[in-house]
This record gives structure tokens, sequence and C-alpha cells, in this order.
């Protein structure tokens, strides 16, 4: 009976969040955010490499960079824009890069509408400062990724410095430059942990984000690998689509990794509540073993001590 019980509630936990899914169309914004961060890809990329122009990165460094973040079917894509922006890159003027950085804010606008919608909140800021927002959270996003790409350049030069002052950290910051997956894992669930903190118009912890962050940070990571790997198995498909192959797999890896981007929303959402009432009694519980362990330290405390006056007691009497 127990265990009916328990199937039970499974299956309407998961029926109600498919429902909620279903009523919070998640899967038009997440075809809308997808379509404006294809069309902000180029602004996008215009901005990041006009920022690049100031660092000691070069072209060879964001090739690696986007070898190791993108999926392997879409690199040529994406390595042809870059290729091309570089040839360009000189004739780009710093209002050029604010207009791009502008135009690539629209798909963060798409984000934030989406995020609102799942976690049932009205956006009361205004239209302007919520476009300022969106701008500035792709600017983040934008120096974040240079960041990533000077430790790339510089992360070898970095551990030998430390290394001769701290040999044990030197070491840990050779593993973690090293481990490759790790790094794209761990960028990607802080992103996405400060996506759902900031972006829609509600207080939230940093905590009560981390369910759903890390879920669709390991779903977005095995979803990626995999759709590497389909494609390299089945080519049927670039037989379907012929030239414009490399672009329907673009819009059909970010359109799965937006729905991803959502679905961690609604994870965080609807099981909000029973994250706050497993946290409450996990806390209860720990406040009442330590009440436990500390009421038992004063019962023995008062034995100990009736003990030692039973003793000075008799140690009187044997005295007298």
């Amino acid at each position: 009976m127990e265990r009916e019980k328990e199937k039970r509630s499974v299956v309407t936990l998961l029926l109600g969040f498919m429902k909620r899914v279903s009523g919070d169309h998640v899967g038009a914004y997440a075809t809308q955010a997808a379509y404006f961060l294809i069309l902000s890809f180029i602004p996008c990329i215009l901005f990041l490499t006009t920022l690049v122009r100031y660092t000691p990165l070069t072209y060879n460094v964001v090739r690696d960079a986007i070898v190791a973040f993108v999926p392997e079917n879409i690199q040529s894509f994406v390595l042809g824009i870059v290729v091309d922006v570089y040839k360009r890159s000189t004739t780009i003027m710093p209002l050029s890069a604010l207009v791009a950085l502008w135009s690539a804010g629209k798909g963060m606008q798409s984000v934030i509408n989406g995020l609102n919608t799942i976690y049932h909140v009205k956006e009361t800021r205004n239209w302007f400062m919520t476009r300022i927002y969106a701008v500035f959270y792709t600017m983040c996003l934008v120096i974040a990724l240079i960041i990533c790409l000077l430790l790339l350049v510089l992360g070898n030069r970095i551990q030998e410095t430390v290394s001769v002052y701290i040999p044990f950290l030197g070491r840990i910051i050779g593993r973690v430059i090293g481990a490759r997956t790790g790094l794209v894992f761990a960028v990607l669930f802080f992103v996405f942990l400060l996506l759902y903190k900031v972006l829609p118009n509600r207080p939230a912890t940093f905590k009560s984000q981390i369910p759903g962050a890390l879920i669709i940070a390991i779903a977005w990571s095995i979803f990626s690998y995999g759709f590497s790997f389909y494609f390299e198995i089945f080519p049927g498909f670039s037989n379907m689509y012929g030239s414009l192959t490399t672009i329907i797999m673009v819009m059909i890896w970010l359109y799965v990794c937006m729905n991803l981007l959502m679905y961690g929303a609604e994870i965080n959402a609807y099981f909000e509540k029973d994250f706050r009432h497993a946290h409450r009694s996990v806390i209860g519980r720990i406040s009442q073993e330590k009440e436990r362990i500390q009421a038992s330290r004063n019962i023995e405390l008062e034995n100990k001590i009736a003990v030692s006056e039973e003793k000075e007691d008799d140690s009187t009497k044997n005295h007298t």
C-alpha cells in the first residue's frame, strides 16, 4: 500500500509538472528566445570581437575555445563567422559595438519574458530599464566569456607563477585548467544559477535556484555531447537539408537548449514549496538532534555533579 501511494504521488507530481509546463507555454517562449538569440548571434560576435582586440587573445585561442564549448557539428558554422569578423574587426568602431550589443540584448529580453511567465510574475519594471538590464547581463556574459578565454591563454603562466609561491595551490589550478569537461559544466551551472536569480521580476535566493540549475547543467552537457555523437553516426540529416544542414542544426541545438533553460526554471518554480518543506524538515531534524544531544549532555553533567556531591558527602561522613 505504501509503495502504491508513493507511485501515485510521483505520478501526480509529474502530471502536475507537465500541466504547468503546458499552461506556461514553455515551448513558445523557448522558440521565441531561440529565434531572437539566433538573430542576436552576429551582433554579439561583433561586440565580443571588438573587446577581444584589446586583450592578448588571438584567433587561434578563440578557435580552441569554440572547439571546447561548441558542439562539433556546429563548429564550422561558428568558426566561419569568427573568421569573417576577424578580417573586418579593424573597421568596427565602438559605436557600432554598442549598437550590436543593444541588438544582442533582444535575445536576453526574450529569456526574461519567458522566465517571468514561468514564475507567474508580471513585469513591473520600466521597459527601457528592462532592456538596459538585458544589455547589461548580455555584456556580463560576454565579459565572462573573455575571462574564460584569458584563462585559457594565461592559464599556464598563472599556474607557474602561483607554483613558485604556493606549490600546492599551483597543482590545484593546473588540474582545474586541465579538466575541460568539468570547467564547462561549472560555467553552465553558474550561468544558469545567475540567470534564474537575477532575470525574473521576483526576489529569490541562490540556494532556491540550485536544483534547476544543477539538473539543467547536466542535461545541457549530455545533450550537447549526444547531439554531436548522433550526427556523426547518422549522416542522413545532411542528405535531407543539403547546404542548409548547418544552420538547421544550430536552430535545433539552440531550440532544445532554450527549452532546457525554461524547464530548469519550471523545476525551481513547481517544486519550490517542496524544496522549502524538505529544507525546513531537514533543518528541523537537525535542530531536534542537536537538542537531544544537548539534553543528554546536560543529563550526563547533572549525573556527574550528583555523583561528585555524593562522594563529597561520604567523605565528610567518614571524617566525622
